[in-house]
């Protein structure tokens, strides 16, 4: 349905310009609630198929946390460390099994099945975008969030998702922002429009 609905400027700075990677954040805890519940305002965003790919697995447990921290780089278990809450998004090998009950066929979904190539590129392409929503979504809840890339995905597959069909792409560590941190987003010299886009 079109609408005109256009957000502010002040909406479009919380989402984009003010907001930050953070590496440091405020001690108050992060409700596994909120979670759910952006999850649930983001997972429509568009992806191919119309597929939703992305799981999240909440590191709460002492265990879990220690699990996602070990499985990092070194340069960022100091970072995840001082997030109050650690999220992995996954990719899940056998999402087209769910196709049907998003509304798409049964014969797209036995097409994936027999084209394992063409369901990794999928699940993986699908999981990334979904996992931008999700930040966008996190700071429309007032939650200060820093993706991570550079971690053991085997080593935290064994860990966390051994026995489902679940793959780690991305860590987040999660939390309201400090005051005082401004981030990785704080840096000179940006790239502009002019250097990033082209008309073709």
């Amino acid at each position: 349905m079109p609408t005109s609905f256009v957000l502010d400027a002040a909406a479009r700075a919380a989402l984009f310009t003010d907001a930050r990677s953070n590496t440091h954040f405020d001690d108050q805890p992060v409700d596994v609630e909120t979670i759910r519940e952006v999850w649930e305002l983001v997972k429509w965003g568009p992806t191919g198929n119309n597929t939703v790919p992305m799981r999240l697995a909440i590191a709460q447990s002492d265990e879990a946390r220690a699990a996602v921290i070990d499985n990092a780089l070194p340069g960022n278990r100091p970072k995840l460390e001082r997030a109050p809450l650690l999220l992995v998004a996954a990719r899940d090998e056998r999402f087209h099994d769910s196709i049907p009950s998003l509304g798409g066929s049964e014969s797209a979904a036995a097409r994936l099945d027999e084209d394992p190539v063409r369901r990794e590129r999928m699940s993986h392409t699908g999981t990334m975008l979904q996992a931008g929503y999700f930040i966008i979504g996190l700071r429309a809840a007032g939650l200060a969030v820093r993706p991570y890339g550079g971690f053991d995905k085997a080593g935290m597959d064994a860990a966390l998702l051994s026995g489902t069909s679940w793959r780690s792409e991305v860590l987040f560590g999660v939390g309201y922002p400090h005051p005082e941190d401004h981030g990785a987003g704080e840096r000179q010299g940006r790239m502009s429009a002019d250097q990033a886009v082209t008309v073709l």
